[in-house]
């Protein structure tokens, strides 16, 4: 009897802050549960292939231009929307060539390839000794770096940034004008 009392006293409004109340605590769980819990998962990078486009070697200004084959994977259930992304073409730890890597949106469960062209700035190779020693021997080593940022959907609510990276290393063959099989970590 005491509760009816209190309820015609409140009158209806008891309900819905209840309603009110537990709406807000689900979402609060949901959003931290988003959060910390169900991350979203970093999109996988891969050098399919390394294609050589362009080589010149001199004492004045070599010349090297390769194509990167590179394929992303999206094991999320919501797109990945990519922001910003680049690939760097590497010499002993020196950047070389640096390009932009632009996807487009990439649909759940979905890979896409994409080809992206690196060139070489000359004016970071010359004064290197161990380039011309190497171009002598007959075989360059590269690596090829690449980072791609995004961000997903978890919940379909929560934005969570996902970032992809690959790092492959392959080997020119001067004598030869070829690349060698990529291989990647």
């Amino acid at each position: 009897m005491r509760v009816e009392g209190i309820m015609k006293k409140l009158g209806k409004p008891v309900p819905l802050i209840a309603v009110g109340v537990l709406v807000i605590t689900a979402f609060i769980i949901t959003v931290i549960l988003s959060v910390a819990v169900c991350r979203g998962k970093d999109p996988i990078t891969m050098v399919d292939g390394v294609v050589l486009r362009d080589l010149h070697i001199s004492h004045k200004v070599p010349k090297l231009t390769v194509d990167l084959n590179i394929s992303v994977k999206n094991p999320n259930k919501e797109a990945f929307r990519p922001t910003k992304g680049t690939a760097l073409l590497v010499y002993r730890g020196v950047p070389m060539g640096e390009a932009v890597i632009d996807t487009g949106e990439i649909a759940a469960g979905a890979t896409i390839s994409i080809t992206v062209t690196l060139s070489i700035m000359p004016e970071r190779l010359q004064g290197n000794p161990e380039i011309y020693m190497e171009v002598k021997a007959g075989m360059v080593p590269f690596n090829t770096y690449t980072k791609i940022f995004g961000k997903v959907k978890v919940f379909n609510m929560v934005k969570v940034n996902v970032i992809s990276t690959g790092l492959c290393g392959f080997a020119v063959d001067v004598k030869r004008k070829t690349v060698g099989e990529p291989k990647c970590s």
